[in-house]
Parts: structure tokens; C-alpha cells; sequence
């Protein structure tokens, strides 16, 4: 016996279903809202699919077949997990989710805001396990892969267009040097400036042999100095302490970092004015709700701290 059930869609189960339970095709079709010669030819395709005649036409109605019979039984049991997947996008519950959420963090931006969206993610997600974890040149894939469920950088990351980023705060970029400095206290301008040694803050990807300030410097026409390039804020503060060197970052930045204070810029141009943050996540998450919440949650976290 063949059937063709690739030519099978639900309504044509449900007509199935409605049949059964009235014993009666003009009923069926009253009950699902559609025309009885609609229902008749349902009926007929029923019986090509199935290749078997499911009902019998009596005086009164029809007789479902034993076939017709148990497909009706089993029409609930074919919806369950369709209606548990819709259930799980329609009413999704962030305080009851218990999988694991990792999230990969420009490592600038771990330091200045990683406290801050633990306990935001914590208090939104508070029966999940976490993940954080700096970008690396291997991220990227990771991502790729569905190894983590969000990213966070700024501009100067390249990405691929199979994740979907959203802008979620920006930020003033400042000079951050020792307190009371000794030049930038009498002037910022780039004559002056250009003359101080740097501090470089490298992009997490390891694919730019230059960041964005060295860049900037030479598109002024400076070579810059730089006296140092690391990963890590710590290390960049104990530099700032300990020379009149300078860092191109943020206000965020210079919160965090005791005996520094920051300074404003000589004129740049727009693009190096400002950093923008953004949040990701595949562009097949796109209407998943475990992942548009938790963008609403890191939006939220952030634009609050950066205020």
C-alpha cells in the first residue's frame, strides 16, 4: 500500500479529525468555518493521500473507517510538540529557563562592564549557569557554531553578516591619563598631544596589525608613539601611572581606575569621536525570545552603566 503523504497538511488532518467526531461531513464543515463542498473535496484528498476510503456514506452521515479512527486519535498527539515548540516562543518564562547562556565580551569591555551584566543577566536569568568569555580571532566560529548565545563589541571588530548585531549604547572617546597631567592640564591639541606616548588597546580579533587610534594618528599626519599594547586595563593603568603616557578610551574606562582622570580630545574625525557597542547573536536566533530577551537585559545593563 503507498500513500502520499507528502501531499498531507494539517488542515487536512483537522478536517479528518472534525469528520470523525461528527459522523457527518456537512457538520465538519460547519464546525472548521469552510463550505460543505470544500469539506467533500478535503474528504476526497484524504482518501488519495491514504490511498484507502476512510468513510462510508450512511443515511444520516458517514461512518469513519478504523483507519480514520485512529488517525483522529493521533491528530493530538501530532500537534503536542508543535504546540509545546509554539508555547516555548509564544511564553517564554527568562525567571524558569535553565540552560546555559555564554556570552563572548570584547576583553576592554569584560573589565569595564562585566560585573554589571552579571548581575543584570543573574537577576533576569536567575536559574541559568553562565559563560563569560573574552573575543578571540576563535570567537568568530564559535559563533558560527552555536557555542555562545550573544557577543559584545564595538566598531572595530569585523563580522561576518550571519550575525545579527544591534547597537546598544555609545560612548564618548576620551584621553585617559595620570591625574593632573602635566601637558594635557594646558592643552590637548594635536601639535601637543602627538608628542605624548601612547598606550595601544589592540582589537580582540588579532587581525589588525594597527588599532584604530595608530591609525588615527597617521591619517593626522603623527607617527605614534606607542610605549605599550596590551590586553589588559590593569596593565594599561599601571603604565598610565607611571609615565605621562596616554590612552585613547572611555569615561567607563577612567571610572574604574584609580589616579587617572579623563582628558577631551584634540578634533578627530566623526568616526573615532564616539565608540559604539553593539550585542549579537545569529541571524537565525533572530525570533528567538531566549535571545531577544536577553539583548533587552544587556541593553538595559549597559545604557544604565554608561550613564
Amino acid at each position: 500500500m503507498s500513500h502520499q503523504l507528502d501531499s498531507l497538511d494539517l488542515n487536512l488532518m483537522r478536517l479528518l479529525k472534525a469528520v470523525v467526531d461528527n459522523k457527518s461531513i456537512k457538520l465538519a464543515a460547519k464546525q472548521l468555518g469552510i463550505s460543505q463542498p470544500s469539506a467533500s473535496r478535503g474528504v476526497m484528498k484524504l482518501k488519495a493521500v491514504f490511498n484507502e476510503s476512510l468513510f462510508v456514506r450512511k443515511a444520516h452521515g458517514v461512518e469513519p473507517s478504523p483507519m480514520a479512527i485512529r488517525l483522529a486519535e493521533e491528530f493530538d498527539n501530532i500537534l503536542r510538540p508543535i504546540e509545546k515548540v509554539l508555547n516555548e516562543f509564544e511564553n517564554f518564562d527568562a525567571h524558569s529557563y535553565t540552560g546555559r547562556i555564554s556570552i563572548v565580551i570584547d576583553p576592554f569591555l569584560m573589565d569595564e562592564q562585566g560585573a554589571v551584566l552579571l548581575k543584570h543577566c543573574y537577576r533576569a536569568f536567575p536559574n541559568a549557569s553562565f559563560c563569560f568569555s573574552h573575543w578571540s580571532a576563535y570567537s568568530q566560529d564559535e559563533m558560527l557554531e552555536g557555542l555562545h548565545e550573544y557577543c559584545i563589541l564595538d566598531q572595530e571588530t569585523d563580522l561576518l553578516s550571519d550575525i545579527y548585531m544591534r547597537p546598544l549604547y555609545r560612548e564618548k572617546r576620551m584621553i585617559v591619563a595620570r591625574s593632573n597631567h602635566p601637558t594635557l592640564s594646558l592643552c590637548n591639541e594635536w601639535p601637543t598631544v602627538s608628542q605624548l606616548p601612547i598606550i595601544s588597546l589592540p582589537s580582540p580579533d588579532l587581525y589588525k596589525p594597527e588599532c584604530t587610534v595608530e591609525s588615527e594618528y597617521q591619517r593626522m599626519g603623527y607617527q605614534p608613539n606607542v610605549i605599550l599594547k596590551s590586553y589588559s586595563l590593569r596593565v594599561a593603568q599601571q603604565m598610565l601611572l607611571e609615565t605621562n603616557a596616554i590612552m585613547f578610551a572611555s569615561q567607563s574606562t577612567a571610572r574604574l581606575m584609580d589616579g587617572v582622570e579623563s582628558y577631551p580630545m584634540p578634533t578627530v574625525n566623526r568616526e573615532f569621536s564616539h565608540f559604539v557597542i553593539s550585542g549579537g547573536y545569529l541571524q537565525t536566533y533572530r525570533n528567538h525570545p531566549l535571545h531577544q530577551h536577553l539583548h533587552q537585559v544587556i541593553s538595559t545593563a549597559l545604557q544604565e552603566s554608561s550613564l
